[in-house]
């Protein structure tokens, strides 16, 4: 594929991400987007469709990183910037592969369980968050740095408080507590700066490309 194709894998994968999303959370009977987090849409007999849309989206994810790293060879962000992204896109597969467990009343009348695959599950989703993080994080160094630093920091504090919120929820201290809300918050705000990420390098791709029937090389010295 080429480098234009692959940078706009990373266009594809977020919007595709949270379409899916939204969309699942607002049609599936018993789940609250406010409460439940994504990863629970994986779970019943439509899981596999929420399971899908982590599998494509991480595949699409570290295609983009592939794109990225031919697109940027030198200077900030060069080496990690890719690297982070293939972080996320393999967190985002593992994800998939490893569902959740029930928890929160979802599926309804489910009781909470713990599971390998579960446990698994809960070392890849926060693998997901702190790679978006440090991608924000590592690119700003290159481009639109006070976005970039504010996007990687509400991502970890928007994560953290939805972690908070999903604990005291257990306890039964806040119940309903708006845990969904701020994961995807955390997450989308992460995935719309992969977008804009893309944006630039599309830019810069194409800013790079002779014009047509103008050589390589050929411009002013």
């Amino acid at each position: 594929m080429s480098s234009r194709g692959l940078l706009w894998a990373g266009v594809a994968g977020p919007l595709l991400f949270a379409t899916v999303a939204l969309a699942e959370g607002a049609a599936r009977p018993g789940y609250d987007p406010m409460r439940n987090w994504i990863s629970e849409l994986a779970l019943t007999g439509r899981g596999w469709i929420q399971i899908a849309n982590f599998l494509v989206t991480g595949v699409l994810l570290i295609a983009f990183a592939v794109g990225l790293h031919r697109r940027i060879r030198s200077g900030p962000a060069a080496v990690w910037g890719p690297r982070w992204v293939t972080v996320a896109g393999v967190a985002l597969v593992a994800a998939g592969v490893f569902v959740t467990d029930p928890g929160l009343n979802y599926p309804p009348g489910a009781a909470a369980t713990a599971s390998w695959h579960g446990a698994l599950h809960d070392v890849a989703g926060p693998a997901v968050f702190l790679a978006l993080a440090l991608t924000a994080f590592t690119y700003a160094r290159r481009f639109a740095r006070p976005y970039g630093i504010a996007a990687g920091v509400a991502v970890i504090v928007l994560f953290l408080g939805a972690g908070t919120l999903v604990g005291l929820d257990y306890a039964g201290l806040w119940t309903p507590a708006p845990a969904g809300l701020l994961q995807r918050l955390s997450l989308f705000t992460g995935l719309a700066w992969l977008v804009g990420l893309a944006h630039h390098a599309l830019t810069a791709e194409r800013a790079a490309r002779p014009a047509p029937g103008v050589p390589a090389g050929s411009g002013p010295r």
